[in-house]
């Protein structure tokens, strides 16, 4: 595990960002939302704001385990150490961007999940709790995914939940 911080920022700095590199296990999932709300607790933010914000990680992270770091239906399987995803969160005057980079480029759809289906949901919570999201190919390879919440003041993001 990776982590690279300047986590206590004066409140003059207009932009402070944060990245960790995790394996591309399940577990690492885990890892990524409490370093998201340890940064955004030590960034002042509101325990509403970190709490959306930590779920919106949790998806993007276990998206990018199952589908983007991993052979297709292949979520709880082994995969080599060199597979990797990052997690980087920037958090602006405004706006507080959450974005998850994998090694594949096949970008997420939000679909509709099944009643009876255990997955396919993770994309449209991310919408409902994100002002809103994009994804993009990365052109060293793999893809991005970035979240995106407005902060209202110091220490409030805001979602359109």
């Amino acid at each position: 595990m990776t982590a690279v911080a300047d986590l206590a920022i004066p409140c003059d700095v207009e932009m402070a960002s944060v990245s960790l590199t995790l394996p591309a296990v399940l577990p690492s999932a885990r890892h990524a939302r409490t370093f998201t709300a340890e940064s955004l607790r030590l960034w002042g933010e509101s325990e509403e704001s970190t709490e959306a914000a930590v779920l919106i990680v949790c998806e993007l992270a276990t998206n990018a385990i199952c589908h983007g770091a991993r052979p297709p239906a292949a979520c709880g399987s082994e995969r080599g150490p060199d597979s990797v995803i990052t997690l980087r969160l920037v958090l602006e005057v405004d706006v507080l961007h959450i974005e998850v980079h994998d090694a594949s480029a096949v970008l997420p759809v939000q679909r509709a999940a099944g009643r009876d289906e255990d997955c396919g949901r993770g994309m449209v919570i991310i919408a409902a709790l994100a002002e809103s999201w994009t994804c993009g190919v990365d052109p060293g390879g793999g893809k991005w995914v970035r979240a995106t919440l407005a902060r209202h003041g110091r220490g409030g993001l805001s979602s359109v939940a």
